[in-house]
């Protein structure tokens, strides 16, 4: 296999600099995001006392708008010219509307009836706007930072080091910092934890913003419009097939992460014992980030990958057992969070990459890049990912007779524990489709690569002439005037 030095000794290399202003802008995104992803539904249920199939309901309602909403923004993104470029200004425009949306999603319990159910809808909808607006365009400066695979693979364990930290201790904390912030009151405690991620996510957008280079010009110019960019995305077969194999990824690890409070509290009983399983998965993820070039360079990129997609049905099953009392509980729910912590760790920070190299490969065959197109349709998937896990939980919850906040029946416990590990199935779906077909790997990734960083270096070269050109042009003019 090449190595990033054969593609072309020419390509910029990635600052320090860079690297750790891009990957914080990531720790308070993700902190806000694992709050809303990981407590929302539970808050709505069991604090603000909304039927679990009504948050369902309007979780998947946002999700349709959404289908209209991120590739319109997508496009907004891409043709956005000012001073600071497309992306930063967004990146900090989107964060400052998340953490107004997020604390408004955590203050639903001081409504009631039917007021309460259009309040939720208006602001949880609003809410899925403005991530779109601040995680497309943090991704989609990954190819103006870099077009080298090597680069890549030595910036992205950077933002998903950050990323994983803030999930890590947005979940871990949660209980905790709503008993401490509430002091009995627990709405108010998830409000207040809720502006603190949002804030945090602010901070962490301006580092951004401020420090990060970008090596190559973005792209989104005045000569494509949305209907011909999303033409292009939607005819770029390996962006289909890693939109397939990431759906199935973020489908069976959503539902049973949104049924992981369920289980531990229901199932396992003993509800503090989530918050161990968030430690193992930290003790485990943030190893395997900062080893991840290395285990990449010893092991391969596809081999990694596939471990990692499938680990879920693993790790769940070992809970799975330990609560129907065939395995111990305590060592399965920390073995079940170290293989979590490789999984979802290592799972995102390639899907990063992935997305960048398809944008390549789109670049190759149509000559049209879109960045800002292929990242939220992206992320359009991850949240309608959680939107279609929301409303499958709660529909499902109400299929079973669930009642929040008292002892559930036996057949109401035996079915949460059953979906919780068997929908992960599709994980081993997922790993069998990238096995199968997904091609941007090995020397076919390295081809694409090295066509590109000769194109855009030759850009770049024939740009400086020409400046340099018009600045004799105009020094002559001034000694001949």
């Amino acid at each position: 296999m090449s190595n990033s030095a054969d593609i072309s000794p020419a390509t910029p290399k990635v600052t320090m600099q860079t690297k750790l202003s891009y990957g914080y802008g990531s720790f308070g995104k993700d902190f806000s995001l694992a709050l809303v992803n990981v407590f929302l539904f539970f808050y709505l249920t069991d604090v603000a006392g909304m039927s679990a199939a009504t948050v369902g309901i309007i979780f998947l309602i946002a999700r349709i708008w959404d289908t209209i909403n991120d590739p319109i923004w997508g496009y907004i993104v891409a043709k956005t010219n000012t001073r600071w470029g497309k992306y930063k200004p967004w990146l900090l425009i989107g964060n400052v509307f998340n953490f107004i949306f997020m604390v408004a999603c955590f203050s639903t319990h001081y409504f009631e009836g039917t007021a309460q159910i259009i309040y939720l809808a208006v602001v949880y909808i609003c809410w899925g706007m403005a991530y779109t607006m601040c995680d497309a365009p943090f991704w989609s400066l990954i190819p103006t930072i870099t077009l080298d695979k090597g680069e890549r693979e030595g910036l992205l364990p950077y933002p998903r080091f950050t990323a994983t930290i803030g999930s890590y201790m947005a979940s871990g904390f949660g209980i905790y910092a709503v008993n401490l912030f509430g002091q009995g009151d627990e709405g108010f405690g998830y409000l207040i934890y809720a502006a603190i991620g949002g804030l945090l996510a602010i901070s962490s957008a301006w580092v951004t913003c401020k420090w990060t280079e970008q090596n190559y010009e973005e792209s989104g110019s005045d000569d494509f419009n949305i209907k011909e960019a999303i033409s292009i995305v939607t005819h770029n077969k390996q962006f289909l097939i890693f939109l397939s194999l990431a759906f199935c990824f973020v489908i069976g690890t959503g539902i049973s992460g949104a049924l992981n409070l369920y289980m531990f509290k229901y199932a396992i009983k003993d509800e503090s014992l989530f918050s161990t399983m968030v430690f193992a998965s930290s003790v485990v993820a943030i190893p395997a980030l900062i080893g991840f070039k290395a285990m990449v360079n010893t092991i391969g990129r596809k081999l990694v990958f596939i471990l990692a997609i499938t680990l879920p049905f693993f790790y769940t099953a070992v809970l799975t057992l330990a609560s129907w009392g065939l395995l111990p509980v305590y060592p399965m729910v920390l073995l079940s969070g170290g293989l979590s912590g490789f999984s979802t760790a290592v799972y995102w920070l390639l899907v990063m990459i992935m997305v960048a190299d398809t944008v390549d490969y789109g670049d190759t065959v149509f000559n049209m890049r879109s960045e800002s197109i292929y990242y939220s349709l992206h992320t359009l998937l991850a949240k309608c990912s959680g939107a279609v896990s929301s409303a499958v939980v709660g529909f499902f919850l109400t299929a079973v007779n669930y009642v929040p906040n008292v002892e559930q029946s036996q057949e109401t416990i035996d079915a949460i524990v059953i979906l919780y590990w068997g929908i992960t199935f599709l994980c081993l779906i997922g790993g069998a489709i990238y096995i199968f077909a997904y091609k941007l790997n090995g020397s076919v990734l390295d081809d694409i690569q090295r066509t590109l960083t000769r194109r855009y270096m030759d850009k770049v070269v024939a740009n400086a002439v020409a400046k340099d050109v018009k600045d004799d042009l105009e020094a002559l003019k001034k000694v001949q005037g």
